[in-house]
């Protein structure tokens, strides 16, 4: 049997440790899609501000693999100077703004530090091949406040947002947890 595996990177892992012990308040994106009574959000892209001109950028992009295209997901986590796709100004005019065009901003309460990262997999089997791939994160906060940031089930290389305990439980439904950054 042909076997894939996609890790995120050392980058990406770098950008997670880094994560930990920061102050987080809202998660931000370009923009975003939600279905009619649902609080999941579908993203391109997350960018979390870790200081003014300090963000995490989180992206996940589709690949299938060679015999049985069998789907997956590239992971990719990132420490950047502005956040993905958001005109931002770390230094904006007096009475002016920071963030300069519109954006999706998923505010999540008084800021509080992450004190623990879940690196999240997922593995596929066919009869040929399977897949083993990096499918999302669930990171916890000092205060107790859990998101997950889980790749879409689709071709799409798109990113769910989810901020309520049951969500978060059936987006990671079947996820297993490779590695914990943190407590």
């Amino acid at each position: 049997m042909n076997e894939t595996i996609q890790r995120i990177d050392h980058d990406s892992e770098k950008a997670l440790e880094s994560l930990v012990g920061c102050e987080v308040q809202e998660l931000l994106s370009k923009s975003a899609a939600i279905e009619v009574g649902q609080s999941v959000l579908q993203v391109v892209s997350v960018s979390i501000q870790l200081g003014k001109k300090r963000f995490v950028v989180i992206e996940s992009d589709w690949e299938d693999t060679a015999q049985e295209y069998l789907d997956y997901h590239c992971l990719s986590v990132r420490t950047a100077g502005s956040p993905r796709d958001i005109k931002y100004n770390p230094k904006p005019p007096k009475g002016g703004a920071n963030y300069q065009s519109d954006h999706v901003h998923l505010a999540l309460g008084a800021s509080a530090p992450v004190t623990k990262i879940e690196l999240l997999e997922s593995r596929e089997v066919g009869v040929a091949e399977s897949v083993t791939y990096d499918a999302g994160l669930v990171l916890t906060r000092s205060d107790g406040l859990r998101f997950a940031i889980v790749r879409e089930e689709s071709i799409l290389g798109a990113l769910h947002i989810a901020h309520i305990p049951q969500d978060i439980e059936r987006l990671i439904h079947g996820l297993h947890v490779r590695l914990r950054y943190g407590a």
